[in-house]
């Protein structure tokens, strides 16, 4: 027990602590010494750690908050009891320390030192549990991901709690999916959200990091505020940013846009510094003038168009949408069509050309230089040819 304590403390290392088991006859008094006269303990050190092995042989600590209250005394020159005094309900507390560190040591996957050495450093650092377990590798980001998912899931009174640690210990030994976990903790098969989460949906726009969404819902079950406070509180997005990402969740969810179309909108917003409002509505401008160049240009039929969308409900957006899916338009010419429609609002190309240049991508597949290029050889051959395609009366009248 002796050698349990002082290495699970850090006090001394485990090897010399087994070679020492070795030659001291497995006594634990003459481990001590041995260890004394080695130099790796001095006499206040064993007192401590006798002390230690006490109190978990007499039941009134486990061996881990034991290994706590003697590695307080190791560090700061105390007498046991004296650690004992001062950490007794920081080391009794870690049973519960908090909804994290609770389900990860039901679930088996931290002991009570390792939680209550990573809480210390978290206070003193200023971070949360999540990040300092990660930053000393004792769980692993898909674990700290699932372990935040689960505790959501308790507190919306999906899952008790030692079914959610069941689950998680059966994500993080026997390699099941989350969803196969669930099931084998007896829980029925989801819905599949059409709604994001707000982390995902940010993170999938490029504004913020995949472990700062996993924190900021941690933070956000600790503290009980919604994830999108805690987002704008830690300065992770702007308040801007933070509107439209909860505008394009409801978006998403009754298919206005698409997931990939709301990450280019949430960029641009971000960039731009605009609101969502001012965007949707340039795209929808876009859109409409996309939809006419197509077809007038004879790219897209009236009968693509029924075929596409089913019942035509005037949206271009979810028309040249469903063009796409049905393989209509490719995306490169989707591509080379907005770009067509940004000439024409700069007064680059006029309208003709616009129609001549669609019309060229959608025959040949080639891409917008290629077609512009064409357009202008044709147009230079027409004034090259137009004097002699007079008539000779018009010839002589222009003499």
């Amino acid at each position: 027990m002796l050698g349990q304590v002082i290495t699970t403390a850090g006090i001394v290392d485990v090897e010399v602590v087994s070679e020492t088991y070795t030659c001291s006859d497995r006594d634990a008094d003459e481990m001590g010494r041995v260890l004394v006269t080695a130099g790796y303990l001095a006499d206040a050190d064993l007192r401590a750690a006798l002390e230690a092995v006490t109190e978990v042989e007499s039941g009134v600590l486990t061996p881990d908050q034991a290994a706590y209250a003697l590695k307080y005394a190791y560090d700061n020159c105390l007498p046991f009891n004296a650690a004992l005094e001062s950490t007794i309900m920081q080391a009794i507390s870690v049973v519960n320390p908090n909804l994290l560190g609770e389900i990860l040591l039901a679930a088996r996957l931290v002991s009570e030192f390792q939680l209550a050495v990573a809480m210390d450093q978290a206070r003193d650092c200023g971070l949360t549990l999540g990040r300092v377990l990660l930053l000393t590798q004792i769980i692993s980001l898909p674990i700290l991901d699932s372990s935040v998912e689960l505790l959501r899931m308790v507190r919306d009174q999906e899952l008790l709690l030692q079914s959610a640690a069941d689950a998680l210990r059966h994500c993080a030994f026997d390699k099941m999916t989350f969803e196969e976990a669930l099931k084998s903790v007896g829980m029925e098969e989801r819905k599949e959200e059409t709604r994001p989460k707000l982390g995902a949906l940010l993170a999938g726009a490029g504004l913020i990091a995949e472990f700062d969404a996993i924190n900021a819902a941690e933070v956000g079950l600790e503290t009980c505020k919604p994830i999108g406070q805690v987002f704008h509180e830690t300065g992770l997005v702007s308040a801007l940013v933070l509107r439209a990402a909860l505008k394009l969740q409801s978006m998403i969810e009754n298919a206005v846009v698409s997931v990939n179309q709301s990450f280019e909108l949430l960029r641009q917003v971000h960039n731009l510094n605009l609101p969502l409002e001012d965007l949707m509505k340039e795209l929808g401008q876009l859109k409409n003038k996309m939809l006419s160049l197509l077809v007038q240009s004879g790219a897209v039929s009236q009968d693509d168009i029924s075929h596409a969308g089913g019942i035509y409900s005037g949206d271009a957006e979810d028309i040249l949408q469903a063009l796409a899916q049905d393989q209509i338009l490719s995306p490169q010419l989707m591509r080379d069509c907005a770009r067509c429609v940004t000439l024409l609002e700069s007064g680059k190309v006029k309208w003709e050309q616009a129609l001549s240049v669609v019309s060229y991508c959608k025959r040949t597949g080639a891409d917008l230089q290629d077609a512009l290029a064409n357009a202008q050889a044709e147009s230079s051959q027409k004034l090259h040819s137009f004097p002699h395609t007079l008539s000779p009366a018009m010839a002589g009248g222009a003499a």
